[in-house]
Formats: C-alpha cells, sequence, structure tokens
C-alpha cells in the first residue's frame, strides 16, 4: 500500500513555534510487495547526504533555512538534475558513435574519404608547424568495372573488401589508409619521403597481382596503378590528393602503354 504526497502545512505547536508536516492522501493500492522493499544500506544514506551537503554549499543555501519543505524542494531539483545529467551523457555516447559511423566506409571496414581527409589537413599542418615529412600513396583498382560486369556487384564488393584487408595488413601502425570512393584507396605515411612511399607503392601493388580473391570457387586477381605525393608547405588537402591522384594515371597510362595489344 502507498501514500501519495498530498500537502505541506505550516502548522504551529504548543510551544508557539513554527513547523511544516506532511500531509498524505488516502492510501493507494499497489501491486508493490512490502516484503520486496529494501532498505537503503548505511553506507549509501551517508553518501547521498553528503553529497546533499556538498549541493547545498554549492547553492548557497544556509543549513538553518533548510525547512522540511525547502528540503523536499531541493532534493526533487537535484534529483531532476540527475536525470538531465544522465541523458546528457547518452547523448554524448549517441553523437560519438555517430561521428564514427560517418567516418567509416559504407562497404570495407577502414575509414572514407571524410575522414581521410580531416586526417591528411592534419598531417598538413604537422609538416609546417615542425616539419615532420608525411606522403600520399594513391591506389586505383586496374578494370574494375570488367569484374562487376562480368561477375556482378557481389564480386565487386568482395574486392573491394579483399583490398581493404590486404591493404591493412601492409600498412605500419601509424599509417593511415582510407577508401576514397569507388575503386579508389589512399594512405596517409607519416615521417616518409618520397622515395619511400615509391618502394612501398610498388611492393604493395606486386603483392596485390600475385594475392587473388575467391568468389564462387573462381580465384580472381586484381592489380592496381598507385601513385605517390611528398606533402609541401602551403599545400591544401584537396590539392595534395588531387597531385597523388594524378601521379596514379601516369602510372596506369604507362602500364597500359606497356600491355601487350590484342
Amino acid at each position: 500500500m502507498v501514500y501519495m504526497l498530498h500537502t505541506l502545512e505550516e502548522v504551529s505547536n504548543n510551544t508557539g513555534k513554527e513547523e511544516w508536516i506532511v500531509r498524505f492522501s488516502k492510501p493507494v493500492e499497489s501491486d508493490m510487495k512490502t516484503d520486496t522493499v529494501e532498505e537503503l544500506p548505511d553506507a549509501e544514506i551517508t553518501s547521498k547526504k553528503h553529497r546533499m551537503s556538498e549541493r547545498l554549499f554549492m547553492l548557497g543555501i544556509p543549513e538553518e533555512e533548510m525547512t522540511p519543505a525547502v528540503s523536499l524542494a531541493v532534493s526533487a531539483l537535484l534529483e531532476k538534475l540527475d536525470d538531465l545529467n544522465r541523458d546528457l551523457s547518452r547523448t554524448k555516447e549517441s553523437l560519438s558513435e555517430i561521428e564514427r559511423l560517418v567516418d567509416v566506409d559504407c562497404l570495407a571496414p577502414i575509414p572514407n574519404r571524410r575522414a581521410f581527409m580531416r586526417r591528411l589537413s592534419w598531417a598538413i599542418t604537422m609538416h609546417e608547424r615542425y616539419n615532420h615529412p608525411s606522403a600520399i600513396l594513391y591506389f586505383d583498382i586496374n578494370e574494375f568495372k570488367q569484374i562487376n560486369d562480368k561477375y556482378g556487384h557481389a564480386a565487386g564488393d568482395l574486392a573491394i573488401r579483399h583490398i581493404a584487408q590486404l591493404l591493412t595488413a601492409t600498412m605500419r601502425e601509424s599509417d593511415f589508409l582510407a577508401r576514397i570512393g569507388g575503386d579508389e584507396f589512399a594512405v596517409i605515411m607519416y615521417y616518409a619521403n618520397e622515395d619511400a612511399v615509391k618502394k612501398r607503392g610498388s611492393k604493395i601493388a606486386e603483392k596485390l597481382q600475385k594475392t587473388p580473391f575467391v568468389f564462387n570457387g573462381k580465384h580472381l586477381h586484381v592489380t592496381a596503378a598507385f601513385g605517390y605525393y611528398a606533402i609541401r608547405s602551403g599545400d591544401d588537402a584537396e590539392s595534395a590528393l588531387a597531385s597523388a591522384d594524378m601521379s596514379m594515371y601516369v602510372d596506369k597510362r604507362r602500364a597500359k602503354s606497356k600491355a601487350p595489344q590484342s
């Protein structure tokens, strides 16, 4: 049986001093069994009283002014504040998760272009401020459209995930890999000059060529052209990425010119 709070009334006692009493409404039936109600442990009660004292001090309410009515109102206010703080914490967690999700590629479990451009801007800033060398590796899958046309988009999706997994396995911990879009991938290599990036790109392209993926029982090979660009002072993220992209297309045209004519 539960009593509902009805009113707080000011009354006078025999000594002439004013007091506050709490009047309750009629009892309301409840299906909650009394034997399930547990008293709070002394330690928890002490902790709550301590938190209340701290908050009252912060609110600037003198202890002598803490009548039962004021205490009740302050308690209700502080409970509401606790609820708001919990809601705020949950909202921050949700926003952090949303922020993480919008930075991840929709197909491969690696960062996307949005995340890459933000990290590239940071790398440019570090180069200009501290002269930290960084460079971009840019990969483009050769004849990717043929994979989609011949085997279907499921095979194309598998090829994207295959390349993302292989690139991830070849990266240093400090490198930042992302899928830029379609069949294009880019890597930011920190503390690496142009020569080191070129050698790394050649090794990765060779490994791609030698590592097929399996689709419907068939071993399919993919190759990739790559380009590179060493970050310079005065660059912005878009121009730096465009320079790496242009370098990749030079490599792609070179490979096509060397291919045997049918």
